[in-house]
């Protein structure tokens, strides 16, 4: 039985809720370093414009975490619009919460829920966002035709992923560890941080769920730290596919594993230390059809 064939799903997902879950507290002290102005700002910004969200409208956000794009999304639908953030993992969303409020943000409702699994009405959202969780879900086909059942006539998706690793400095720590460990590919087909980073592949995922209007781009996101040890740290911190990949090895072995990803994001690097990485994040954005179109 090949790795694909053996895949449980439903253990899948629990591990991946205890992982982020595990992990809200480095998201906690590191969204400042992802939510930078060329960073998940943009990232959230271009989706909430892909989705064509307007003041009034009704938002869902697919696995919106601790709160994004769910409040940029809020603050353009404003007062008379509704966001409902939803997510796996309930210490995220309580990160989320607490962002909300501070920003004076009455607009956001927060349910836990799997992605694969949210229980709507049809026809009920204007539009909906997702960034940078889809390649972690077993049934993307299956979701998108769900997600396009809670669109209104005319409504739009967007979401994002992660491109191809080459493209994505910030996950420089997994091809290292999986280098030292001896860790072969992932198996096409098997959900993960790179299962979706063909272009191709989410476009004609989005078209076979029925979207129309189908359109695919790329956004360049940006993480910055002021030292490589530092970015290290986040990525420790906030990166559980990373992170797990080391769980069976010794304390020394892990530091030496990560003191090597250290020397590596050391290569993005300016003249002061400060490291710049790059990402290319993949997106996906389709319309609903119209009655009678």
């Amino acid at each position: 039985m090949t790795e694909a064939q053996a895949f449980d799903p439903i253990a899948f997902k629990q591990k991946m809720r205890q992982e982020w879950n595990d992990a809200a507290g480095g998201w906690r002290k590191w969204h400042h370093v992802v939510e930078g102005k060329d960073g998940g700002q943009r990232h959230s910004a271009k989706l909430v414009a892909l989705a064509r969200i307007r003041p009034g409208a009704s938002v869902l956000d697919v696995g919106g975490g601790y709160g994004e794009p769910s409040l940029t999304a809020a603050r353009v639908a404003g007062p008379k619009g509704r966001v409902v953030c939803t997510d796996i993992s309930p210490g995220l969303l309580d990160f989320a919460r607490e962002r909300a409020s501070e920003a004076g943000l009455g607009n956001v409702e927060f349910i836990e829920a799997d992605a694969e699994h949210l229980d709507f009405e049809a026809k009920s959202f204007d539009a909906i966002v997702s960034r940078a969780v889809l390649m972690f879900l077993p049934d993307v086909p299956g979701t998108l035709r769900r997600l396009r059942s809670f669109l209104k006539p005319g409504g739009r998706l967007a979401a994002s992923v992660w491109g191809h690793k080459s493209r994505v400095q910030f996950a420089t720590a997994g091809s290292i560890i999986a280098g030292e460990l001896g860790l072969p590919p992932s198996p096409p087909g098997l959900p993960g941080i790179f299962a979706l980073a063909d272009q191709r592949q989410l476009e004609r995922a989005e078209r076979d769920a029925g979207f129309q209007d189908v359109e695919t781009g790329t956004t360049e996101v940006i993480f910055e730290t002021e030292t490589a040890a530092q970015f290290t740290e986040f990525i420790r911190d906030v990166a559980p596919p990373f992170s797990v990949l080391l769980k069976d090895q010794t304390p020394d072995a892990r530091e030496r594993i990560w003191e090597k990803v250290t020397e590596a994001y050391g290569r993005f690097a300016d003249a002061t230390g400060r490291v710049r990485t790059t990402n290319e994040a993949v997106w996906v954005a389709g319309t609903k059809e119209r009655l009678g179109s």
